[in-house]
């Protein structure tokens, strides 16, 4: 073999040793040997995705239907309420009836208990039927005394043949028909009795009167406001949650308010109820916040803003801070 042909040789084999690690990479295979792809498939909410598998990927939490990240901050798990607080009862009392306001107990800011009296009407009319129906019933009570007295003494006549069984049928028609007339005397002076137990006003729950709408001494018709009563131990936010956090919304779960002009302290309250569905024109979850305000600390018509936490449990107490 000559000089030449060796030459030639030994500069082919060279190129070829220059080419080998170019094919090696362009193939896109690990060094190492594994050839799995430096891309993969992931699967979030039931959507295949495309993702680089790095350390800081997103991971999908299938228990909650959520994506989280090891790094996330709290902030990026709550979702903002919006909302005023309402007193859980309410009550607007209205007058059943015509007539004049004869008394008013109620003044604002009055804590009152249930059943207590508040408002009076002067009604004479219903007065005047209730007294008749009263005079009525009296008087068929009296009417059957003496005709079950009559009924007795012609029972004893027919044992000694005095008198005939038709003569005794007769009295005991004619008891009764005293006894059925009682009875519809007695159902007239039961609706006269309503009618003027209507002209009274009571208190429906303990609680304190909000508003004084009527005077006494006015004229006031049937559907006319009078007194407005609340307690204020349990207040509610109605508010709409997200879109995107309907799912972890549920009775039970906590809620951190802050109240305008009460900027000491969050209060721990809970969602209470939830809506079946979204709301057709904001498209939110319209969920129910209960607080409790046991010493009447939060005033009723507050302006609160709060954030969903991650647990459920008993919401603290707001009786504190006096």
């Amino acid at each position: 073999m000559t000089n030449t042909h060796r030459g030639a040789r030994r500069t082919a084999f060279l190129l070829g040793l220059s080419l080998l690690p170019l094919t090696t990479i362009g193939c896109g295979t690990d060094p190492t040997g594994d050839s799995t792809p430096r891309h993969a498939d992931r699967t979030v909410d039931g959507v295949v995705q495309k993702d680089q598998l790095t350390d800081s990927s997103v991971l999908s939490d299938t228990s909650r239907g959520m994506a989280h990240s090891p790094t996330a901050s709290s902030s990026a798990m709550s979702s903002l309420l919006t909302g005023t607080l309402e007193p859980q009862a309410r009550a607007l009392l209205r007058a059943e009836l015509s007539g004049v306001v004869r008394t008013l107990r109620a003044k604002a800011g009055q804590r009152v208990a249930a059943g207590q009296l508040l408002a009076e009407l002067d009604v004479p009319a219903l007065q005047s039927a209730l007294t008749a129906a009263d005079a009525q019933v009296l008087a068929q009570e009296m009417a059957l005394r003496q005709t079950k007295r009559e009924h007795d003494r012609v029972a004893q006549l027919l044992q000694i043949g005095g008198v005939s069984k038709a003569e005794m049928e007769e009295w005991e028609s004619r008891v009764q028909a005293v006894n059925a007339a009682l009875d519809a005397a007695r159902a007239q002076r039961a609706n006269a009795a309503a009618d003027v137990q209507r002209l009274t006003v009571r208190a429906p729950f303990d609680g304190i009167i909000e508003r004084q709408i009527t005077t006494q001494g006015s004229m006031v018709q049937a559907g006319d406001e009078l007194v407005s009563v609340v307690d204020p131990r349990m207040l509610e936010l109605a508010a709409g949650v997200a879109v995107d956090d309907a799912s972890r919304a549920r009775p039970g779960m906590r809620v951190s308010l802050r109240i305008a002009g009460m900027a000491d302290s969050a209060i721990m309250a809970r969602i209470v109820r939830v809506s079946p569905s979204l709301d057709p024109v904001t498209r939110q979850l319209r969920v129910t916040v209960l607080v409790p305000n046991a010493h009447g600390r939060i005033p009723a018509g507050s302006w609160a803003e709060g954030t969903l936490t991650n647990s459920t449990g008993t919401p603290r107490s707001t009786s504190g801070g006096h």
